[in-house]
């Protein structure tokens, strides 16, 4: 009896183990020039490039059993150009290979929507205005 028991209470856990599913939740940032709405009309705007890289990443990963934004929020008044852009990714993953594949997509997702910013504006990396980078730019953690 004891036997039977062992191996039921190993089976499940076994089971448990392999159902188990892998989580992540990453933090984007995204950065840009910034500017007050009146001198700075025009720049690239970390808020509307954020909002564009959160369309890829639904594109990429529809599911939202994989994965769920949260949290976006950035700028600092109604009648300025954000300088800057966050949000939080949660990923559901049922190994650490798709985990990885999941975070590619992310940042890939993430890079398309910095991009199109940049590309709406007509800025390119190395584009400076007001003495600082002209471009939008991010990072994952």
């Amino acid at each position: 009896m004891k036997a039977k028991l062992l191996v039921a209470l190993l089976g499940s856990l076994a089971a448990g183990v392999a159902m188990a599913e892998v989580s992540s939740v990453l933090t984007v940032d995204i950065a840009g020039p910034g500017g007050h709405s009146n001198g700075a009309y025009g720049r690239t705007n970390a808020v509307h490039a954020s909002a564009r890289a959160i369309m890829e990443i639904e594109k990429a990963i529809p599911s939202q059993k994989q994965c769920v934004v949260s949290a976006l929020n950035g700028g600092n008044s109604v009648n300025s150009i954000a300088q800057d852009g966050h949000f939080k990714v949660s990923l559901k993953a049922k190994n650490a290979k798709e985990m990885e594949a999941l975070k590619k997509k992310v940042d890939a997702a993430v890079a398309a929507g910095v991009k199109a910013e940049n590309d709406f504006r007509s800025v390119k990396e190395g584009d400076m205005t007001g003495g600082v980078p002209a471009h939008v730019r991010y990072t994952i953690k």
